[in-house]
């Protein structure tokens, strides 16, 4: 067993004595890449229960396969034996299979499933603090992700659709290895008019962005790139300079132990100062990430306070223009894992203190 995975069943164990239960049930895809560090448990991409299931109690570690899965789980996935293996074959009765096992209320679940008890929230802020490993990964595929964002948008072609643009980006990312849950393009008006483009087949004319949210080992990396073919025109660059500003605040304000509706009010009273307040209630302002798109977009009622080594992904929008990175908290510091050093660049001050964030790519 990796220190990874004892780490993350440590959790769940102090989780079964916290909530007075005997085991935990892991149904969910997210919840499988992250016990696993990483590992592979889906096969349907639609549905968000993992094709294999996960069970802890205070000794043991089970994996629960059916026959289609086992081979392949067992072959290519889990091959350290940290879990021991539940088998059934596909057409049995898994309720009746894993009846010995399950206890009512006393098994907690991450889905309710078979009369087990509901306690997905408090499964899902164990993934909240990221071990060393996930940080790692986080690292690797920041940059190789935002790269072939990067790279895909600065191939854009004056003429071809946003499904072209669209297509290329998911194309590479899918030969690397991800799974690209959020896809979004638009172009021209389009870029006015939405907040969540989903590309279309209109023709790409003087000015596009692609936002993506990219899934390796489970992880999400959130980017976001501008592109404008011959001169940004004046007021697409007098609200990207304010947008500048608003994520500056984002970023440099989201420090462990801040409340995440205190770093909103921060935010949103640059949109105001700026003369772009009603911007702000257009769009969802982001928040933290982690396994999922995001964990939590926050909203002025969140109670949730950053935590040290936790991801985070903010995406201020001002009709036109949309900015987006992903970071791990570490202390006052924010390590932006997508930072390519590629691309083209702004430096931004906020208080006295200064961010690299990225501009508006000229072809």
């Amino acid at each position: 067993m990796t220190n990874e995975v004892a780490v993350k069943i440590g959790r769940l164990r102090s989780l079964l004595d916290s909530e007075n239960l005997e085991n935990i049930l892991l149904t969910t895809t997210p919840n499988f890449f992250w016990l696993t560090g990483g590992k592979n448990g889906f096969v349907d991409k639609s549905s968000a229960s993992a094709a294999v299931k996960l069970l802890i109690d205070s000794e043991k570690a089970y994996v629960i396969c059916n026959s289609s899965e086992r081979y392949r789980v067992m072959d290519e996935e889990l091959t350290d034996g940290s879990f021991e293996l539940i088998p059934y074959l596909w057409h049995d009765d898994e309720e009746e299979i894993l009846s010995p096992y399950l206890k009512g209320e006393k098994t907690g679940s991450d889905s309710g499933i078979y009369g087990t008890r509901d306690i997905s929230g408090e499964i899902q802020k164990l993934r909240y603090v990221l071990t060393p490993e996930e940080e790692q990964r986080m690292n690797e595929i920041g940059v190789e992700c935002a790269q072939i964002l990067e790279d895909s948008v600065r191939d854009i072609v004056p003429g071809e659709t946003e499904l072209d643009a669209a297509g290329r980006v998911t194309g590479r990312l899918v030969a690397k290895g991800y799974q690209v849950p959020v896809c979004l393009v638009a172009s021209d008006e389009r870029m006015f008019k939405y907040r969540h483009p989903l590309p279309t087949t209109k023709k790409i004319r003087n000015y596009a962005m692609i936002a993506i949210c990219g899934q390796k080992y489970g992880l999400t990396i959130s980017i976001s790139r501008i592109v404008s073919f011959g001169e940004v025109p004046e007021e697409i660059q007098k609200k990207y300079e304010a947008l500048l500003k608003i994520d500056a605040t984002y970023i440099l304000n989201t420090k462990a132990g801040v409340k995440s509706q205190d770093i909103l009010k921060k935010a949103y009273d640059v949109y105001d100062s700026e003369g772009y307040e009603a911007d702000f209630h257009l769009h969802h302002q982001g928040g933290a990430l982690g396994y999922l798109t995001r964990d939590y977009c926050a909203n002025f009622r969140t109670p949730d306070e950053v935590l040290d080594h936790q991801g985070y992904s903010w995406n201020p929008t001002i009709a036109g223009v949309k900015l987006e990175d992903t970071y791990i908290v570490n202390g006052d510091k924010q390590n932006i894992v997508s930072y390519t050093g590629t691309w083209r660049y702004r430096d931004v001050e906020i208080d006295g203190k200064v961010v690299r964030r990225p501009d508006i790519l000229v072809l």
